[in-house]
């Protein structure tokens, strides 16, 4: 009985933070007064592109090179290693960074 009341609670714990309805959260002013605040939900981080993109200090996204997963055998070393370096995102692509990261740091608000 017990581990089904504290899945229940783990269950339902997962959709409080939801970002359709900002939480409420009641604040005790005086003994006799409760005041209600809004609290806006907060964003969550995409971990994909998280783990696809860094974010320099000075606010440019890197990414990796794509192509380098298979097929290398035919390409010159020159392209090879061309390829593992990280590149600057360009700025048609930066809109979909900034949406996936709201905490890194990048894009104004």
């Amino acid at each position: 009985m017990a581990t089904a009341i504290r899945s229940l609670a783990s269950r339902s714990s997962a959709f409080v933070a939801s970002p359709v309805a900002p939480a409420r959260r009641v604040v005790a002013v005086a003994p006799t007064k409760a005041v209600v605040v809004e609290v806006e939900a907060k964003l969550k981080t995409r971990k994909a592109a998280a783990k696809r993109f860094k974010v320099t200090g000075s606010g440019k996204v890197m990414a990796r090179h794509a192509g380098k997963q298979h097929f290398n055998e035919k390409m010159t070393r020159d392209r090879n290693r061309d390829l593992s370096k990280m590149y600057v995102v360009s700025d048609a692509d930066i809109w979909n960074a900034t949406k996936c990261l709201p905490y890194h740091g990048i894009g104004g608000k």
